[in-house]
């Protein structure tokens, strides 16, 4: 199995006036290329900082990330041979999407310029990637609204542009931070199943932070769940409900045993 992203016993700890918060402790795991893996946890528990760490965005304070090649971190390392190799290299960080709750379209561009953007900003608006990106717009039925602002669109439609936006450039990690909480139930569904084909179809790897358990399940290949903060990994599921697409799979005999058996260990966290 090739390991695309690692964290080796990571820590975070917020630095404010009034004191330090430990929002991470000691998380060990990895990320297989290609899988899609979900987080669970309490509200709270330091499933977004992870996410901050595994985007560049916030260096661990002690421990290790690598994605690839690429190393982050901290002070403090337990294990210095492991290490020792990467702490100093050059190599410059893997390309990663990072997909918040909110869709964060630009409403004075249309929708192709908005899936334009990270192109733009990243200096890779090349005629291959352009065409890539509309290619991402016909295969997901949006090509005849590529000249709409974002105004004219539903929830849904909105949330599908920000996510060929983030694909646009062929990320080689996908970071999707509840990516669906600001949509109705139908809505939230339907987009998961197509986020789903779309991410296979694509090969990417995925991780996806979620308070949803059926999302989680029904999404993934395993499912980490997060102690209370400082968060620590609890436990790992691993995920086997076929290939069908995430509303299929919540039909599934075994659906049930698996969320009863995440709801049991957050139900734990949330009661201690």
């Amino acid at each position: 199995m090739n390991k695309f992203a690692e964290l080796h016993d990571v820590s975070c700890i917020y630095h404010e006036l009034s004191g330090e918060t430990l929002a991470v402790s000691n998380i060990n795991f990895f990320v297989a290329e290609g899988e899609f893996v979900s987080i669970v946890g309490p509200s709270g528990c330091g499933k977004s900082s992870v996410l901050s760490m595994l985007a560049g965005l916030t260096p661990p304070s002690s421990g290790y990330i690598k994605i690839g090649n690429w190393c982050s971190a901290g002070d403090h390392i337990h294990d210095q041979s492991d290490i020792s190799a990467h702490k100093n290299s050059k190599n410059s960080m893997p390309l990663t999407g990072y997909m918040l709750q909110h869709d964060n379209l630009l409403e004075w561009r249309t929708v192709e310029g908005n899936i334009m953007l990270g192109l733009e900003v990243k200096g890779l608006c090349t005629k291959k990637r352009r065409e890539y990106a509309l290619s991402l717009l016909e295969k997901n039925g949006l090509l005849a609204f590529k000249d709409y602002y974002p105004r004219q669109l539903s929830g849904g439609m909105r949330q599908k542009v920000a996510l060929i936006r983030t694909l646009a450039f062929s990320p080689g990690l996908l970071l999707l931070d509840e990516p669906f909480s600001a949509l109705d139930y139908q809505t939230r569904l339907m987009l998961a199943d197509d986020l789903a084909q779309i991410i296979r179809q694509e090969g990417r790897t995925a991780i996806l932070v979620t308070h949803d358990i059926s999302e989680a399940i029904s999404m993934s290949d395993r499912v980490i769940v997060f102690s209370k903060r400082p968060a620590t990994v609890k436990r790992e599921f691993t995920i086997e409900l076929g290939d069908d697409l995430p509303l299929i799979k919540r039909n599934h005999p075994l659906f049930k045993d698996y969320f009863n058996a995440v709801w049991k260990e957050l139900d734990y966290n949330e009661q201690t």
